[in-house]
């Protein structure tokens, strides 16, 4: 059966079957990894004021900004990690993605439980960021 659930079966299964080398392969899933997984951090960093510390997180330009920025970021590389690794990257595009919804879980209860809005809306962010590239990388990653 195919699973997706261990990276480097379905990394080397897809190898065999395409003909490509497993090197070319590997970096291609690591360049796919690498864009999913910078996408949200980039997009908080330009759209926040976030100098270091969760008490310091702010919204110049509004929290509609950020959240709107950081999805389009977001899926959008996950739609680029899908092009450049295909199949392979299916379950390193999933595992990142996953790792931001922990994340957003995370940041969202420590929100909540400092009673500090602007990290609840940060872990909202992250959230919706991590369900719209999963919404857009994993068909994509399917079809190729």
């Amino acid at each position: 059966p195919r699973s997706t659930l261990f990276p480097y079966t379905t990394l080397f299964r897809s190898t065999r079957a395409t003909g490509v080398s497993r090197a070319g392969v590997l970096a291609r899933v690591t360049v796919a990894t690498l864009l999913v997984l910078a996408a949200p951090a980039v997009s908080f960093l330009l759209t926040t004021g976030i100098l270091g510390s969760g008490a310091s997180v702010e919204f110049p330009d509004g929290y509609a900004v950020t959240l709107i920025v950081t999805v389009l970021v977001t899926a959008a590389a996950s739609a680029l990690g899908a092009r450049i690794a295909g199949r392979a990257g299916r379950a390193a595009i999933r595992v990142v993605l996953a790792w931001w919804a922990i994340i957003s879980f995370a940041v969202t209860v420590a929100g909540v439980s400092l009673d500090h809005a602007h990290l609840t809306e940060l872990g909202i962010a992250i959230l919706a960021a991590a369900l719209a590239g999963l919404a857009v990388g994993l068909p994509l990653a399917a079809r190729r």
